[in-house]
Formats: C-alpha cells, sequence, structure tokens
C-alpha cells in the first residue's frame, strides 16, 4: 500500500512520521476513518465537515481547501486500487519547533487505509461500564482527536471478559457511547440514541442511520438514557464507519428479540453503502 505523508507518497513498510510530530507527542491531532465502497468514499463531505469544525474548535488552521482534500482521498483509492476497506485521514499540529503551545509551523498530514476487520456473528454482547474508571474527557461539540488512550483500555478490558463493545455511562448514569462505536437502542417501535450534548461524537454512520429512520416513519429520539432503563428496550445495536450496523445484545437482556427494526435499518444501510453514497 502507498501512504502518503505531507506531499509524498511512500510504500507502507517505509512510512515514518517526524519524532518531533505534535500528533505522537501530544495527541494533538484530528482524524477521520472513511468508508469505501464501491471504489467510492462514503459520505466524504460529512467527514469533512465534521474534521473542518473540529480544526475549528482546536484552533488548528490549515494551508488546505476540502475539495484538495477530496482529491487526496480520491487519488488514495485509485493508487491502491480500493474496492472495499477503510481510509484513515489524520491531521496534526505539525512538526513543533519551540515551544508547542505557541507553535504556529504548517500541520502535517497522514492518509493510510487498511482492510475491514471481520467481525462475530451478531448480535454482538456489548457491556456497560464507567466512564470514571477511565481516562476519558467529554466535551461538547465532540472532537475526533487522536488521544483514544481511554477508548483502547476499556475496548481492550472487555474483550478480555469475551465482550465485544465496551458501553460508556457516565457519572450521572447516563449511557454515552461505545469505545469505538454509537450505540441505538428500540423500544415500542421508536430508535433511542444518546444526545450529541452529552458528549457523543456525531458519527457519519451515526447521522446516516438516523436519516434512514426518519425516511422510513420510525420515530427517533436523540435522549438521555438512563442505565437503569436498558432492559426496558426490546433490540439495541452499535454503529460505526467499519462496521455498519451491527445487532447487539447485553446480559440481563430480554431473550428472543427479533431485531425487526435493526434488520431494517441495517439493509437499508447495507444499500447505501452498496451504491456509494
Amino acid at each position: 500500500m502507498q501512504i502518503y505523508i505531507n506531499g509524498q507518497w511512500i510504500p507502507e513498510a517505509e512510512a515514518v512520521i517526524p519524532f518531533q510530530d505534535g500528533g505522537f507527542l501530544y495527541g494533538d491531532s484530528l482524524f477521520e476513518t472513511i468508508r469505501v465502497s464501491a471504489g467510492k468514499p462514503f459520505r466524504l463531505d460529512k467527514h469533512l465537515d465534521r474534521l473542518w469544525a473540529g480544526l475549528k474548535i482546536i484552533r488548528l488552521e490549515t494551508p488546505w481547501l476540502q475539495t484538495e482534500m477530496v482529491e487526496l482521498c480520491e487519488t488514495f483509492i485509485a493508487k491502491n486500487a480500493i474496492q472495499d476497506g477503510l481510509l484513515r485521514l489524520i491531521i496534526t499540529r505539525g512538526t513543533i519547533l519551540g515551544s508547542p503551545w505557541n507553535f504556529t509551523g504548517t500541520p502535517n498530514r497522514y492518509l493510510t487505509g487498511r482492510a475491514i476487520s471481520p467481525t462475530p456473528d451478531p448480535p454482538v454482547l456489548v457491556e456497560f461500564v464507567n466512564e470514571s474508571d477511565y481516562p476519558i474527557a467529554r466535551f461538547y461539540p465532540a472532537i475526533k482527536s487522536g488521544n483514544y488512550l481511554g477508548n483502547l483500555l476499556a475496548k481492550r478490558d472487555v474483550e478480555q471478559r469475551g465482550v465485544f463493545e465496551p458501553i460508556f455511562v457516565n457519572r450521572d448514569g447516563f449511557i454515552t457511547e461505545g469505545a469505538i462505536r454509537n450505540v441505538f437502542f428500540i423500544r415500542n417501535d421508536t430508535l433511542f440514541t444518546p444526545a450529541l450534548t452529552l458528549g457523543v461524537l456525531p458519527g457519519v454512520i451515526r447521522d446516516t442511520i438516523i436519516e434512514l429512520a426518519r425516511d422510513a416513519g420510525i420515530p427517533v429520539e436523540e435522549a438521555h438514557i438512563h442505565k437503569d432503563e436498558i432492559d426496558t428496550f426490546e433490540e439495541g445495536f452499535i454503529s460505526s464507519t467499519g462496521v455498519g450496523i451491527l445487532p447487539a445484545k447485553w446480559r440481563g437482556m430480554a431473550s428472543g428479540s427479533a431485531y425487526t427494526i435493526t434488520h431494517q435499518l441495517r439493509g437499508k444501510l447495507n444499500q447505501r453503502l452498496k451504491e456509494g453514497q
């Protein structure tokens, strides 16, 4: 695979980053994971809108236009002949010379990719874990920063217990999101998902699912969902760029769920992915 690093195309085995890169030293970076389906980047405009909003929040000015990023992603896909996979676009503060808090140099940008990871047969098991047990900071509006330590620690911990995805619960007992995925629930034919005001990342697939549900006449509530409500839901699923929609279950969930609405939305999303738009 050819990796893109600041204007250069480099074989993956030879790709390196500057030691003084702010993303490496301080996690001073943002990234987007973009789905490639049918040889096209899925909803790339949404990813770039979120990225540019995040750059504004962290006060990182770039010399690039969004249109240049579109061309770069399309070139990456063509160079590596990708039909289905994931792109990872990273922008860091830059190669820091001097004090990092006053650094005003040129940002660094990187583009890499990988295959879509296999997933176990659904429904996958999720577990509700306390955010206070992990180094996680909530911010609204949420940004997709390079600091994922708390998320990865939680993912590692639950996998050691045979669980696919941890779902975080904040100090007030409200469910927020998974370590690397958004979460949805269904009760009485209504779709529920944690509100963005809780510091939840506005996932591109999350937004697409909400659009698909509303187009299908399914009521959607972005809500504060308390952990004590969890067993009142009849269905649940997690979502991300990598897995799309993945039916989920949890310990204590009533058995026998048909995942009717989950499968309906999953079919609609898979069709959108197949069409590459």
